[in-house]
């Protein structure tokens, strides 16, 4: 259910990405969430994501699939400099709008828009994607990005909206989840995979308005995942990353800490010098 939406991401990189054939493969750790029994599909989701080391051609994202098909994803992006954007994107959409915005193809087709940032590993990011309108010819879905301006004051800033078949206005709640990768080009060993950090804080969906009312439901559980076709467990292979999954407690729910690529001494180093040794940055206001 899940794998749909995480497999095919790499085919919305084209134009900041090698070709997949010189890409560094199955260098990537995910994690799954779990909703209470009751909770309802979702017209909209918030996550918030804080980015200790952002590294090289990276991608952090939040992932989910439409109840009646097809599927999308949003997140904070680095390209093979360190320079950093934001991106939404959805198969299968027909139309878009925002600053920028374009068609994609290659593993499937849709639309993505994305802004410039630069990415502050001492900020913690909120992610957004809201159902908006619809009419005859399809639904409306926007990707805002949350941060807080030099006062402190939360800043929501419009990624883009696309356009998908007017049946895609529900998430499903049990696909939503996040996805660490280094996209970047193919390396010797493994362990030359750039080291990045991010943190992953429980998804909530359904928020109705700042300040008024509290989120219909918030994920409980974190699952760890990474790819079956990952063989890269001393550092030494060519293919996939270091990865370490590590649960924590961060602003009183269950995140999930992913470090992903150096050696495993380095891999170790780094998640222990986030759990320990930074302190976390505030969450953006609602």
């Amino acid at each position: 259910m899940k794998t749909t939406a995480v497999t095919a991401i790499t085919a919305l990189l084209v134009g900041v990405a090698p070709a997949f054939a010189d890409q560094q493969q199955w260098a990537a750790a995910y994690v799954d969430w779990t909703f209470a029994e009751n909770a309802p599909e979702a017209w909209m989701i918030d996550q918030d994501v804080w980015i200790p080391q952002p590294g090289l051609a990276r991608f952090f994202t939040l992932n989910w699939n439409f109840t009646a098909g097809d599927n999308g994803y949003m997140g904070l992006q680095t390209d093979a400099s360190g320079v950093g954007n934001v991106r939404f994107s959805l198969w299968n959409a027909t139309d878009a709008r925002g600053t920028s915005c374009r068609p994609f193809d290659g593993e499937g087709v849709g639309r993505t828009c994305e802004l410039p940032v630069t990415i502050d590993r001492n900020a913690i990011y909120r992610l957004r994607v809201w159902r908006t309108g619809s009419d005859a010819s399809g639904q409306w879905w926007a990707g805002y990005l949350i941060s807080r301006d030099p006062s402190g004051k939360p800043v929501q800033t419009m990624i883009g909206e696309i356009k998908v078949a007017g049946s895609r206005t529900l998430i499903e709640r049990g696909s939503i989840g996040n996805f660490s990768e280094y996209w970047g080009q193919q390396v010797a060993e493994c362990n030359d995979v750039p080291a990045s950090a991010a943190v992953y804080l429980p998804p909530a969906i359904n928020y109705r308005g700042a300040g008024t009312e509290a989120y219909q439901a918030v994920a409980i559980t974190p699952s760890p995942r990474t790819p079956d076709d990952n063989i890269c467990s001393t550092g030494g292979e060519s293919r996939g990353a270091i990865a370490k999954h590590l649960p924590l407690i961060l602003a009183g729910g269950p995140s999930m800490l992913i470090t992903l690529g150096g050696d495993i001494a380095d891999n170790d180093a780094l998640a222990d010098r986030v759990i320990n040794g930074q302190k976390p940055p505030k969450l953006p206001a609602s």
